[in-house]
């Protein structure tokens, strides 16, 4: 019998161990993994994997969050590993990162590294705090992490610093955030063949300098170029997308048969119109003009593509600083900021790829817009809109700088959320649907494409939202970045609009859908927490050693009864 009992408890053993190793070798073959998380916060998108798993070159990647930091920069370190953790499983051994602290050496070492971040632009971030004694403190992060592949190194700032929103919202917007960074930052790296975009010529449209700053920044991921249009109407085919930044003169019908053709062959345009010619320009050196009405022959075709510019000027009570000349004490003239109502700071779509997680954008002279031509086959979202306090001017429209010195009357300011940047995806009519093909065109088109391919188009309602400031000192051209503002010392959101604009109009794999991804953000009530935290420190201390006492003395007792029984 017993020798029975051991043949059986051997095959058992042997039944138990072959079935480990056969679990073992599906687990080899079968990766998969379960996210439980109600915002799927630990899947990476199905695009991110085929990134990953598809690298030719091993990247790799430093991340300077670790050493001292506080309790939500920890959980901002937390996140960013478990990120690589799940790049790491996808990238095998093309992904290799470490976690550095850039103050966790000697004194020399220190500074040899801080110096090195500097170099690429990565200094430290300031973090305030007020300790449980009431006591302010102020530490220094660096939210940053450096990609290098053979020579080449692109640093990447991690952390979103969104005006208006709290310490705890800005990190976790950077957390949801990480992803897009992290494979944004991979794609720019390792890209090798760059599509073609283009600034169109002839028509007025800044000049170089004027978009310098967004030209370099746009080249990261497009061969940027610059040209008239001419009488070719293919000549627009091999871009992947159009900038249009401020006509200031009529467009000729052959020049918007090649935009309309484009169109309809699938290419994407940026629209940057100013609808009233003023500049502030013209103001500081008159103090006073009139708007007029831009003419610029595009009307009609917008309005056929379900888009109308209101000839108006917005006054929006957010506004940003302009430098106005005051008399000081002792009659000493003297520079001070005062608040532009012509340059409203517009508000972004908070739920949209391009405008998500963005700064306010600072406009100049700025128009409304209208939606016509509702029964287009197209889906459309306003990007960027007014505050809930603005009015529109009809033109003709008196502006002044002495307006500055004026209390706005808030009454007046009636208009809330006025559009004034929009974009269209889908199908779109031609402009030339029912007329005729400009004579100038050559060669003459066999057919016109009457009904577009699926296109996305954006309109904005302001010329200058893409216009970097440009100083010279001694001849020489100064560069300042688009969307900085000097008086305040804060970048507001004009470069990442235009950024994320442009690489969504050029997205065909839903890159950009990465940067809709949404956390809950679930904090702590820190009123509770200051009146309440001794309790709940009792509470978590005492409770977990009262209920191992109860059980020991359950059990003890249900020994004895049992025993004695």
């Amino acid at each position: 019998m017993k020798k029975i009992n051991k043949i059986q408890d051997l095959r058992n053993l042997i039944i138990l161990v072959l079935g480990i190793v056969l679990l073992n070798l599906l687990a080899a073959s079968w990766f998969f993994r379960l996210d439980l998380t109600s915002e799927k916060r630990y899947s990476l998108s199905d695009n991110t994997k085929e990134l990953l798993a598809h690298m030719d070159e091993p990247i790799e990647i430093e991340i300077y969050l670790e050493g001292d930091l506080n309790v939500d920069f920890s959980r901002f370190a937390k996140a960013t590993h478990e990120l690589m953790n799940e790049f790491s499983i996808y990238g095998g051994r093309n992904i290799e990162y470490q976690f550095i602290d850039p103050t966790g050496g000697t004194p020399k070492e220190n500074k040899q590294k801080l110096d090195e971040l500097a170099e690429l632009g990565l200094n430290p971030q300031p973090v305030f705090e007020q300790e449980e004694d009431g006591r302010n403190t102020t530490t220094y992060v660096y939210p940053y992490a450096l990609l290098s592949i053979n020579d080449e190194q692109l640093p990447i700032n991690l952390l979103e610093n969104i005006k208006g929103f709290s310490g705890a919202e800005n990190l976790n917007k950077s957390i949801e955030g990480l992803e897009f960074k992290f494979t944004d930052a991979i794609r720019r790296i390792t890209l090798d063949d760059k599509p073609k975009i283009a600034f169109l010529e002839g028509h007025g449209e800044l000049d170089e300098l004027d978009v310098m700053d967004i030209t370099d920044h746009l080249s990261q991921y497009y061969q940027v170029e610059r040209g008239l249009i001419g009488k070719d109407p293919t000549i627009l085919n091999p871009y992947k997308a159009i900038i249009i930044a401020k006509p200031q003169t009529q467009f000729s019908e052959s020049d918007k048969f090649a935009i309309d053709q484009y169109m309809m062959n699938g290419g994407r345009v940026m629209w940057l119109v100013d609808a009233v010619n003023i500049t502030l320009d013209s103001l500081r050196s008159s103090t006073e003009t009139v708007g007029l009405m831009a003419d610029l022959n595009i009307g009609d075709q917008l309005f056929k593509y379900g888009v109308r510019i209101n000839p108006v000027l917005i006054q929006d009570i957010q506004a940003a600083m302009i430098p106005i000349t005051v008399t000081g004490a002792g009659g000493e003239p003297k520079i001070v900021p005062a608040p532009w109502l012509y340059s409203p700071l517009l508000i972004p779509q908070p739920n949209h790829p391009i405008s998500r997680n963005m700064n306010v954008v600072q406009g100049e002279f700025v128009s409304s817009i209208d939606t016509v031509n509702s029964q287009l086959n197209i889906k459309r979202t306003i990007l960027l809109r007014t505050s809930r306090y603005a009015k529109a001017d009809q033109v003709p429209v008196f502006v002044s700088l002495g307006f500055v010195n004026e209390k706005p009357d808030r009454n007046t300011f009636t208009q809330s959320f006025m559009p004034v940047a929009i974009i269209q995806e889908g199908i779109f009519e031609s402009v030339f649907q029912n007329r005729m093909i400009p004579q100038d065109i050559s060669p003459q088109p066999s057919e016109v494409k009457t009904e577009s391919q699926p296109t996305k188009m954006i309109v904005v309602a302001d010329g200058d939202l893409i216009k970097n400031e440009v100083r010279f000192k001694n001849s020489n051209p100064k560069i300042m970045p688009l969307g900085y503002d000097q008086l305040s010392g804060q970048t507001f959101g004009n470069k990442d609009f235009i950024l994320n604009a442009v690489n969504y109009l050029c997205d065909d794999s839903g890159w950009m859908n990465l940067r809709a991804r949404s956390y809950t953000l679930r904090l702590l009530d820190k009123n509770k927490v200051a009146d309440e935290s001794l309790y709940w420190k009792i509470v978590n201390m005492l409770l977990p050693l009262l209920i191992i006492l109860a059980m020991a003395l359950i059990f003890t007792f249900y020994r004895r009864y049992r025993y004695r029984n």
